[in-house]
Formats: C-alpha cells, sequence, structure tokens
C-alpha cells in the first residue's frame, strides 16, 4: 500500500476512510427472559394504570407487556435489559412479537422463563435526551432461544469466541488425524451438541418434525452442523422421540 492508503493492486484501502465510515456493531445479549402482561389503561399525565372496568372506559383498555433479560454473569452487564410496551404499539406487534414468533413460539406467555439471545434494534421512535439532543429509541429483537441455561452459556461462549472465566488452557498436544469425512474433535462436540440441541427442541415440540425445524431454523449450534431440512435431521428427531 503506498502513502495514499492505495492498495498495490488498485483498490482504495484507506484507514482515515474506513474509520469515517465505522459503525458499532450491535451487541448481543445471552440469559433469561422474564416476560409479563396486564390489562392497562393509558391516562393523560399518568400513562399507564391498572384497568378497571368502574373507571375506565372499554376503549381505554390496553394491554402493557413487560420483557426483560437477566444475562449471563459472564457478560458482566451491569444495567437493566428492560422494555414495558404496550401490546398495540408497533414495537412489540411489529418488532418484539413477531421475532420470538420466529423462532417457533405460539403464544406469549410462552416466553416467560426461556433462555434467549437478543438484540437491540431502532424502534421508530424519536426522543430528546436531557440535552435537547434527538435520539432514536431501541427495542429487544430476539435472535435465538435455547432449551435451557447451558445451551444458552454454550451459545455464548461459542459465538462470542470466548471460554468460560473459571476454564484452564488446554494442554498442548500434538497435532491429531482428523477422521474422514469429520471436523477431528471440535466437530465431534460440535455435532453431538446440535443433537442435543435438537432432541430437546423435539421434546419441547413434541416430536412434531415442522414445529421442530421451524425452532431450531434459527439456532446457529444448530444450523452451522445439521441442515434442519434433511433427512438426517428428521432421523435424529425419530431417534429422540424413540429414546424418551
Amino acid at each position: 500500500m503506498d502513502t495514499n492508503g492505495t492498495t498495490h493492486n488498485g483498490q482504495s484501502d484507506d484507514p482515515f476512510d474506513s474509520a469515517t465510515n465505522a459503525t458499532l456493531a450491535p451487541r448481543s445479549y445471552y440469559g433469561q427472559i422474564q416476560a409479563d402482561a396486564w390489562f392497562c389503561a393509558l391516562v393523560k399525565g399518568t400513562g399507564k394504570v391498572p384497568f378497571d372496568p368502574t373507571q375506565h372506559n372499554p376503549e381505554q383498555r390496553c394491554v402493557a407487556v413487560d420483557i426483560s433479560l437477566i444475562p449471563l454473569p459472564e457478560q458482566n452487564v451491569r444495567f437493566d435489559i428492560r422494555r414495558e410496551t404496550i401490546a398495540e404499539s408497533r414495537e412489540w406487534a411489529g418488532i418484539i412479537w413477531p421475532s420470538l414468533k420466529a423462532l417457533g413460539l405460539t403464544n406469549a406467555r410462552e416466553a416467560d422463563g426461556k433462555w434467549g439471545k437478543l438484540t437491540q434494534v431502532p424502534s421508530g421512535r424519536k426522543y430528546r435526551n436531557s440535552a435537547g439532543e434527538e435520539k432514536e429509541a431501541t427495542t429487544f429483537k430476539f435472535l435465538a432461544l435455547y432449551p435451557n441455561e447451558d445451551a444458552c452459556r454454550d451459545a455464548y461462549h461459542t459465538e462470542v469466541k470466548r471460554q468460560p472465566a473459571d476454564a484452564e488452557p488446554a494442554p498442548t498436544q500434538a497435532p491429531q488425524s482428523t477422521p474422514a469425512g469429520g471436523n477431528g474433535g471440535n466437530g465431534s462436540k460440535a455435532r453431538e451438541t446440535a443433537v442435543q440441541f435438537i432432541a430437546a427442541f423435539a421434546k419441547m415440540n413434541k416430536y412434531d418434525v415442522d414445529a421442530t425445524r421451524r425452532q431450531c431454523a434459527g439456532q446457529p449450534a444448530i444450523t452451522n452442523v445439521v441442515d434442519v431440512n434433511t433427512p438426517e435431521f428428521v432421523e435424529i428427531i425419530a431417534q429422540a422421540a424413540h429414546g424418551q
């Protein structure tokens, strides 16, 4: 590369251009979901209050949805990841719930207690902070659901390329031959994990293949190893059902 930031093949590769156009990568959070829903009324000057049919008109009734995620301790998150929304809003009906539904949920109550992964995306709402600056509000978009805490933790360590905080460095070993058609020990471990995930989701969906496929489709720990649209996937579910 010469001094003007142009590579030898003629392509522009100016680090200042890269710095100028850099964007902050959205952070993902892994943990347990807590969800609650209750009927409310929107009162001017007060906001949401519990709906009381003796005090409020029927048309005032809305559904308040409070949803939060308690991050895994390894993430060292020291702030509340929580959204208090109205079910009839774009935030819930257009973003949060569709992302959960795409991961296989059929009723919002199923989210409570689940282990999952989310990121924060623009909600489409603007607001002004205490300094008078216009900001864009964010909301949740769920990216994955896991059958249990261990699966959630495994996904966290795999996807962010970290080792558990209490893990000791692995001793240096001599290279081992890779079995034909496989990826060595790492590949075997990844497939074992994927099969366990598929079996767990299959059990949750009463071994229904289509329902299990929909829920597994958004799980990188599965799709990076097993194609959910193959006979292999169906066979794994059949074996899980046989061994229940």
